[in-house]
């Protein structure tokens, strides 16, 4: 019988209450109508992996991909922030879509030109397995989600403000661009940590399925920004126990249960209108 206090196991127990933290940011994405930025943004991720192993396989050193992907990814959130502007949504779109084919093609590319026990390293990021971290990624985990709790509590009220009016936010004399370039930062930063501890192809089910789910049973926004918290957590740790006990893969697993509350929610809160 697996041990449950297992070291691998432990780790995966941190791993999954750092990333319900950093869910939060899945939340703020919804309500900045940014929806799509952590999967862009884990996707470019990808990208900075691919040039770090990359780096290190040119010059035969050992080169961290980890903060290669936080670099790509927090820089490509700002970068859609910057070419997509404040409002236009449709430009926002067209911006991620530009910006994530860029990254794809840079990870495809230089995925091509290194031997295959370099491929597993950046395969790792695409299709990640939260039973593999190790404790230097827990401790590296850990950092960046602190950093990125200490910004979105210091700006709360602002980020929240500008979220819902920000010509009304702007009128007030606070700096809208500057909030504004902070938000798409923090959430492009999950988005790389995220890439990490599940894989960039979950992690629109990871984030963004646990922030629509509850954003239908939340009555104002501190409790929705929890409630995501809570629920991404909740059904983590049910999907990691589920996995070990089926002998399934842990993050599909997950990503299943996150998926299903969405569908769940979305159904209650369709049948609620009904009535």
């Amino acid at each position: 019988m697996l041990d449950l206090l297992a070291p691998f196991m432990l780790r995966a127990y941190v791993a999954i209450a750092l990333a319900g933290a950093a869910a939060s940011a899945g939340s703020v994405a919804v309500l900045r109508g940014i929806s799509y930025l952590p999967a862009e943004a884990s996707h470019a991720a990808l990208g900075g992996v691919s040039i770090a192993v990359f780096l290190g396989y040119v010059i035969s050193a050992d080169v961290d991909p980890f903060y290669f992907a936080l670099l790509f990814s927090a820089s490509s959130a700002v970068l859609v922030a910057y070419a997509g502007g404040r409002v236009d949504r449709d430009s926002i779109n067209a911006a991620l879509g530009g910006v994530m084919a860029v990254s794809l093609a840079v990870y495809a590319l230089l995925r091509a030109l290194v031997p295959a026990q370099f491929k597993a390293i950046i395969d790792g990021y695409l299709v990640g397995d939260i039973l593999l971290l190790t404790n230097k990624d827990i401790v590296q985990l850990a950092v960046t989600v602190t950093v990125a709790i200490f910004f979105e509590v210091l700006f709360y009220h602002e980020i929240v403000y500008i979220c819902f009016d920000a010509e009304g936010a702007e009128s007030m004399g606070i700096n809208v661009k500057f909030y504004d370039y902070l938000m798409f930062f923090l959430v492009g930063l999950s988005g790389g940590l995220m890439s990490k501890v599940f894989g960039s192809l979950l992690v629109f089910a990871l984030v963004m399925a646990p922030a629509a789910a509850a954003r239908m049973f939340s009555p104002n926004v501190r409790a929705y920004l929890l409630n995501t918290v809570a629920l991404t957590v909740t059904l983590g740790f049910a999907g990691l126990f589920l996995s070990v006990l089926l002998d399934l893969p842990t993050t599909g697993m997950i990503a299943g249960l996150t998926s299903g509350a969405y569908l769940v929610s979305l159904a209650y809160s369709k049948a609620s209108r009904g009535k």
